[in-house]
């Protein structure tokens, strides 16, 4: 199999395994040192605290009819995306770069380099 031939939307089950325990590694382990990460993390969950609708929006499933939403509650809206959005861009550089230094590992074994 090369490179190329992996879908990234259709991984086999095992190659999806191991993407999601890298990621979860990055998440729960690795970004817990960096003060960015955390800042972000303890910011976003005080919106949620703060903001009931957010939960609710989040998980669709408990809208059953139209929600009344001032100017305060958008923009703690737009805050928690944009936190959530800035925390998963974290956890892809540092699955990348996990990656990276993973593959470099290997190739060291393999007496490539």
């Amino acid at each position: 199999m090369k490179m190329s031939d992996i879908d990234i939307y259709q991984l086999p089950v095992w190659l999806g395994m191991i993407v999601d325990e890298i990621q979860e590694k990055c998440r729960k382990e690795l970004l817990k040192e960096s003060p960015q990460f955390i800042s972000m993390e303890s910011e976003s969950h005080e919106i949620l605290e703060h903001f009931e609708f957010i939960s609710t929006l989040i998980d669709r499933d408990k809208i059953t009819e139209p929600m009344n939403i001032d100017v305060t509650e958008v923009k703690a809206l737009s805050r928690f995306l944009a936190l959530e959005e800035d925390m998963r861009e974290l956890i892809q550089i540092k699955t990348y770069f996990m990656g990276c230094r993973h593959t470099i590992q290997f190739l060291i074994l393999a007496g490539v380099l």
